[in-house]
């Protein structure tokens, strides 16, 4: 076909002709196919917008203050429990404890919470253990409300026990063997004779018992850090240091009833720590002027701490010391009566100095060299005191080079006293 003949110009026009034509054609399907998937986002998203808006509404005009109102706005908004918890877990990775949170802070009770769990089947022994432990509620509290079913009482606790086939040698035998967990059963009574019997003061506090260990540890080697007289507001600083070179320590606490005291306690067991009762007033001729009496201040300062963070703490600290000017007429009888329980006192054999004002410089120099005189270091602190915190860290990093050990008490722990059957 020569260029320019008819026969080109023919072809030439056939193929403007079905370009004009075919591509508008071939637009028109291809626009038209996205505009139906638009359209088809458009009308699931829609949807969407008026499912969340109906959540929006109901959470707008429903007030969330039990589980069946919780529940009540997943029917309104067609929203499925597992879909809540899928959706949750894609963008939060919540786990049980967030989802307790998430709870908790709708509204939703403690008691609620724990009915929906159980309800369901999908909590064991030992998580509801941990959730009424990590609520303040102790292992004491839980008994004595099941054992009022028999009774109340210390039998009362036995019996619940024993219903779940533990036998009353066993419940002996696992508290003896268990720190941290407090048993109303006397566990160092005779046959002959029991602590009530021999006791003018078994009538008092009949929940202040603790268990006692079979034998005691000396780690020599060891250092073993105390803090007296906090929480305060440097006690977070002083958490925060533990952390850094990874030590624990024990600290003998003056609490009270306040919200910010609990939270303080519950973050000192949590960082893993010991807590030790030191006193509930520090009131030195209130403490000693009677056993009463200081079983009264002993009593109030342990169930604070029992109940801000579930644990029956078997260590105390006598403000002063177990040999001061104050307890010199009380502090046989105190002594006698508090191991009669099964506590037992820590006093120390290191002293930094800082409750007397001690300077950075004074205990920087003293507090390692006193520590290389001795076998087993008990160092006293005092997280109520600026100077503490300043030299904190310095002191740590020199006894960490130096290669020492470092422990919280324990309940094995072997004591250091001035007074008494370790002394």
């Amino acid at each position: 076909m020569r260029f320019g003949s008819v026969e080109f110009f023919k072809v030439l026009i056939k193929t403007v002709l079905a370009i004009f034509f075919f591509v508008p054609l071939v637009l028109a399907v291809v626009f038209g196919v996205m505009f139906a998937n638009n359209n088809a986002k458009l009308a699931e998203a829609q949807k969407e917008n008026t499912r969340l808006s109906l959540v929006a509404d109901v959470l707008v005009k429903e007030k969330v203050g039990n589980v069946d109102d919780f529940c009540a706005i997943f029917e309104a908004s067609g929203i499925s429990y597992e879909e809540f918890l899928r959706e949750i877990n894609k963008d939060k990775k919540i786990d049980a404890a967030g989802l307790y949170s998430a709870l908790n802070a709708a509204g939703i009770p403690d008691k609620e919470i724990i009915a929906m769990a159980v309800s369901k089947k999908s909590v064991s022994g030992a998580e509801f253990h941990d959730i009424l432990s990590k609520n303040g509620i102790s292992d004491k509290d839980l008994l004595a409300a099941a054992a009022q079913s028999q009774g109340g009482g210390i039998e009362g606790y036995c019996k619940v026990l024993e219903s779940c086939g533990i036998s009353r040698a066993e419940i002996l035998s696992y508290y003896n063997n268990q720190s941290g967990i407090s048993s109303t059963i006397p566990n160092n009574s005779t046959a002959d004779s029991t602590p009530e019997e021999s006791s003018p003061y078994a009538g008092l506090y009949e929940d202040m018992y603790v268990p006692v260990p079979s034998e005691y540890k000396r780690e020599t080697g060891t250092i073993y850090l105390t803090f007296d007289d906090g929480p305060s507001q440097y006690t977070y600083s002083v958490l925060n240091y533990l952390d850094e070179f990874d030590i624990k320590a024990t600290f003998f606490v003056v609490p009270n009833r306040t919200e910010d005291c609990y939270k303080t306690l519950r973050e000192i067991v949590k960082r893993g720590h010991s807590i030790g009762v030191h006193s509930a007033s520090h009131d030195y001729d209130k403490i000693y002027a009677s056993v009463e009496s200081f079983m009264e201040d002993f009593h109030e300062a342990w169930d604070i701490v029992r109940e801000a963070t579930g644990v029956s703490t078997p260590i105390f600290r006598f403000p002063g010391g177990s040999k001061n000017d104050f307890n010199e007429k009380t502090r046989d009888d105190i002594i006698k009566e508090m191991t009669r329980r099964g506590f037992r006192y820590f006093d120390w054999n290191v002293e930094s100095g800082d409750a007397a004002g001690a300077t950075w410089t004074e205990m920087y120099n003293s507090i390692p060299q006193d520590v290389r005189n001795t076998e087993r270091a008990f160092v006293l602190f005092h997280d109520t005191k600026y100077n503490t915190v300043l030299v904190l860290e310095d002191v740590l990093r020199v006894l960490k080079n130096e290669g020492y050990k470092f422990d919280k008490i324990n309940a094995d722990t072997r004591p250091v006293q001035f007074i008494g059957e370790f002394s």
